[in-house]
């Protein structure tokens, strides 16, 4: 059973929303959207075109979920964990979000960050590396604004090389000037 409330905006032109999901009020859906199975949407958050939402994501109050972003889902395997965006988070466009991770109230995601339990999370103001461990997912701590970065190989070939992997790098915490960009994006609703 697809779970709608009056008070939601899907603007016409492709969207599409499973059963089983709850969209809660406030919520508005720009197209192309897909929204899977057993997702949890709540109030006033946008979703916008091309966004992909995944079998049971968690997307809090307030969050914008840019253009092309994709929110990883699970139904399987039993005991998996969905991803997780709390409140008031902006996930930038074509990130990806994957494999349980959860990002805590806040957060900014910068465009084309990706997040999953193999890239680990370098935080340049608290000189802490955040990594998913086999009974904890990756989490991204509340306020952080984090950018796609990347990291040296050190196998002797990659070195040689000079290849590098993806990394996520959180470059500072939310401040004013991050709060009065996010605000335009509110104003632009």
């Amino acid at each position: 059973m697809l779970r709608l409330h009056r008070g939601i905006r899907i603007v016409p032109g492709g969207s599409s929303i499973r059963d089983g999901c709850h969209v809660a009020r406030g919520v508005i859906c720009m197209p192309p959207t897909f929204i899977n199975v057993g997702t949890y949407v709540a109030e006033n958050t946008m979703i916008d075109s091309h966004a992909l939402i995944g079998s049971c994501a968690q997307i809090g109050k307030n969050c914008h979920i840019s253009a092309a972003a994709q929110i990883g889902g699970v139904l399987e395997p039993v005991g998996a964990f969905p991803v997780i965006i709390e409140d008031d988070v902006l996930v930038g466009g074509n990130c990806g979000v994957y494999e349980g991770t959860i990002i805590k109230q806040g957060a900014v995601l910068g465009t084309g960050t990706i997040l999953n339990r193999s890239i680990p999370v370098y935080d340049l103001v608290r000189e802490k590396i955040y990594n998913a461990t086999a009974t904890v997912p990756l989490i991204i701590p509340e306020g952080a604004v984090v950018v796609p970065g990347s990291r040296a190989v050190t196998h002797p070939a990659g070195a040689k090389w000079g290849l590098s992997l993806q990394a996520g790098v959180i470059v500072k915490y939310r401040d004013a000037k991050t709060d009065a960009r996010v605000l335009l994006e509110d104003l632009l609703r």
